[in-house]
């Protein structure tokens, strides 16, 4: 017997979570890992590894990163 959701959570209270959840991760890995501001696009990225935003790394373009509606595609 499976014991579903008892009321339906509403977009904003998941999207609430999401984001939340999402903030305090990062804090924790800027904690323990070395986070770095891209040099193309100045999001934060991990450093020494490719910008998940732009698909630059050292100033040259890696991976094209293509944006369909809400979804993106990553080219290698």
């Amino acid at each position: 017997m499976t014991i579903g959701p008892k009321k339906k959570v509403s977009k904003t209270q998941s999207r609430t979570r999401h984001s939340t959840w999402e903030t305090i991760n990062l804090k924790k890995i800027s904690n323990t890992y070395k986070v770095s501001t891209c040099k193309n696009c100045g999001a934060k990225k991990l450093a020494y590894k490719v910008c998940p935003v732009c698909g630059y790394y050292k100033g040259k373009q890696v991976i094209t990163i293509k944006s369909k509606g809400n979804e993106k595609v990553i080219d290698a």
